[in-house]
This record gives C-alpha cells, structure tokens and sequence, in this order.
C-alpha cells in the first residue's frame, strides 16, 4: 500500500491539487476555478471536491492518504490555520480554512503560505534538492520568496518572515503598495519592470519598438522587453539591465543575511533563462563581497506553476505523516 499526502494550492483564478507520496513522486495535477463570488463556503466545497477526487482515485488504487496541505497567498495566521484576508476573493476574511478543508476530508490537514509551499516543493522535487539551505524568489506579478533553513520553512516570530520582495534596495524610492518605498519587488518583478519601462516611454519619449506596442496594445509585459532587447533595442536593454542589477543587489544581501547553498529564480521572469541569469551573475559577481570567493549558486526553478502544490503536499508530509 502506497501512502499519499494531497497538495491544496490555492489562486486567484484556479485552484490545483495533486498527490505527493512518501518516494516523492507527483502524480498528476488537476484544476478546478476558483469560486470567487462565493466567499470562504465556495472555497472550502471546492477544495473538498478536488481533494476528494484525489482521495477516491487513490481508495480504488489501494493507497493511503495520510493528509492534506493547503498553500494559500496572505497574510495568513499560519499557527491556527486561518487566512486572514485575500484582495482577489472577497468573504476570506478570518476563514478557518485548513480545519473546515481537513473535516470535509477527514484528514489531518495543515496551512501555508504560498511562497513557502512553493519553496519547500522546489527544495523536495525540483532546483533544490541537493541544498540543505535554499532561497526561493519568484519574479512574477509581485515578488513572491520563501526561505529553507537546515530543511525547515522558515516562518519568523510573527509568521510574517521570508518577504524578501519587500526588501528595501532604494532608498525613498518608489512608493510600494505595503507601506514602504524602494521595495526590491518595484525594481525586478514582472510586472513592475513592465510598468517602469512603460512610464519612463511615456516620460522621457523613448521610440522604438516597445513604444510601438505600447501604443498598439495600451500596455507592455516583461516578454515584449525581453524580445525588444534580443532585437537590438537600446532602450530595452537597459531596462533588463537595470532589473538585473537590482535582483543582483537582493541576492547579494540574502547571501549575507543567510547564506545559502542555492537561490531559485521562479516566476515569469525566470522564463527567460540565460537572458535573465547572465546579467544577473554579471552584477552579483561584482558586487559580492571580495573577502571570499561566490559560493551561492543561483537556478532557474524546474518545477514552474507547480511548485506550489508539490510544496503544499510536502508540508503535509512534515506535518502528518513523517
């Protein structure tokens, strides 16, 4: 009899589920949308259909599901299992969600941020497993990051550890949504990088083909920047370049904070591969420290959307059945 955990990652649009079993090996995803008009009660009857499928798929096998992981985005209070609110699902403030998810199942289940479920499953099946030691950043909408310490999620004293994204890299600078300025998410992230370049188009009259598109389309995305610099584009180049630098200056000083065996670059932006990951080792070569030789190393993730699930099935495992 095979032993199983399901993995719960929680989105705005979709939710996804998927088993993880004692050897590591995943099984296959599926999907079901994200009832956003129906508060935490759609949520929870949702999650309980899909973990239920995967539980009754695994029954006629004859395998054994020991408990369930829920990776959802925050803030959460992660020690009672309660997501304290969510801007893209209304009616999520203060659910209970990991326990009405675990009785609806009749499993144990447990709750986690989302950038750390994504980490930990990295770190179990993906970019990571060779590290003991493991910071994961994915350059996406926002910059998302979770932190392995000797193979443990590290959470902080408040459960609010491990937002790197919201690590101050310029001073007084641009103003972030969290309170702060000069957030490294404003300077590296997908999104923003594609909004920085869009003003600065708007504001200084650069030509050229991304402010062709921008006309065309309203708007312009980090891949129109990536494609505009592998054409040629000056200007786009030196946006990348920018972006690039300031991801650099943020492993730097994760380097110096933890020390880690590897940093993994997931998201959006990391699909550009190389295009991303050498001017990225440009700048983090030169500005590391000169008292001892770069140790870190720094990977495209491998696991890609799916990392949040693998992850939310691992942290089952910690929590119910190793």
């Amino acid at each position: 009899m095979a032993r199983h955990c399901i993995g719960i990652d929680l989105g705005g649009t979709a939710i996804k589920f998927g088993l993880l079993g004692e050897d590591r090996r995943f099984g296959e995803i599926i999907q079901r949308p994200t009832p956003t008009d129906r508060g935490a009660d759609g949520v929870v009857e949702q999650m309980i259909a899909g973990g239920q499928k995967l539980a009754n798929q695994a029954a006629e096998e004859g395998d054994e599901i020991v408990g369930v992981g829920i990776g959802a985005p925050g803030p959460l209070r992660i020690s009672e299992g309660v997501i304290v609110g969510m801007p893209n699902i209304p009616g999520m403030e203060n659910a209970p969600l990991r326990d009405r998810v675990g009785e609806g199942l009749g499993l144990p289940a447990v709750l986690e941020n989302d950038a750390n479920a994504a980490a930990l499953g990295e770190f179990l099946c993906g970019a990571g497993k060779a590290a003991r030691n493991m910071v994961l950043l994915t350059l996406g909408t926002g910059l998302g990051s979770g932190i392995i310490v000797e193979g443990e999620i590290l959470h902080g004293a408040h459960e609010m550890g491990a937002e790197i994204g919201h690590m101050v890299v310029q001073p007084e600078g641009e103003e972030c949504g969290c309170g702060q300025r000069g957030c490294l998410e404003r300077y590296c992230s997908a999104k923003f990088l594609a909004r920085r370049a869009a003003r600065r188009i708007k504001a200084e009259g650069v030509t050229g083909p991304l402010d062709e598109t921008l006309e065309d389309k309203g708007e312009i995305n980090s891949l129109d920047i990536e494609r505009a610099r592998e054409a040629g584009d000056a200007f786009a180049a030196e946006v990348w370049d920018e972006a690039a630098y300031y991801l650099a200056l943020g492993c730097v000083n994760i380097c110096r904070i933890f020390d880690p065996d590897e940093i993994v670059l997931g998201g959006g932006l990391a699909g550009a591969g190389e295009a991303l990951t050498g001017p990225l080792m440009g700048h983090f070569e030169r500005l590391h420290w000169s008292m001892a030789p770069v140790v870190t190393k720094i990977a495209i993730a491998r696991l890609g959307n799916d990392a949040g699930v693998v992850g939310a099935a691992g942290v089952a495992w910690r929590a119910c059945g190793e």
